[in-house]
């Protein structure tokens, strides 16, 4: 008889359709005083890594070049019973826009392609090219992914 907690997991083509279908995702790292820093942010998950962009001076950024450690968190469901989520520990790379603007256009084509679309698409990735020298591309590799679906109870 297996635990509750092997019940629950999800297998990695569970996690993958769970993760394409997921719109944001929550952001930890670590501030100087140790303290956590969450936020959220559009994503992609490419098979390998998580990638997102952010603009270089944020917070986050300051805190992955000091520890690259990070925490991301994505989830769904309102009622005990459909709970499901994952929670990955990984290590992030960070590519400044700046240094490499080509790159980080390339990450930031591939996360706005996801969330926008018709004939904002156009325009939205226009305007992202423009603020690339101010931005940086971020890309965790996982370590660990734990996940959960209540469905499965």
């Amino acid at each position: 008889m297996s635990s509750l907690r092997e019940k629950i997991k999800m297998s990695q083509e569970e996690r993958l359709r769970f993760l394409e279908k997921q719109i944001s995702l929550q952001i930890g790292t670590i501030n100087k005083d140790g303290s956590p820093h969450l936020t959220t942010m559009w994503f992609v998950y490419d098979g390998d890594n998580f990638i997102f962009h952010t603009y270089t001076k944020s917070q986050k950024i300051i805190n992955l070049k000091r520890d690259s450690r990070i925490t991301l968190l994505t989830e769904t469901g309102s009622q005990y019973s459909d709970l499901q989520g994952i929670i990955v520990y990984g290590t992030a790379e960070i590519i400044d826009g700046k240094e490499n603007s080509e790159e980080v256009i390339k990450y930031m084509n591939l996360v706005g392609n996801k969330y926008i679309k018709g004939e904002d698409t156009a325009q939205y990735l226009e305007g992202m090219k423009l603020q690339a020298p101010k931005r940086s591309a971020v890309v965790v590799g996982p370590t660990k992914f734990i996940s959960w679906d209540h469905t499965k109870i």
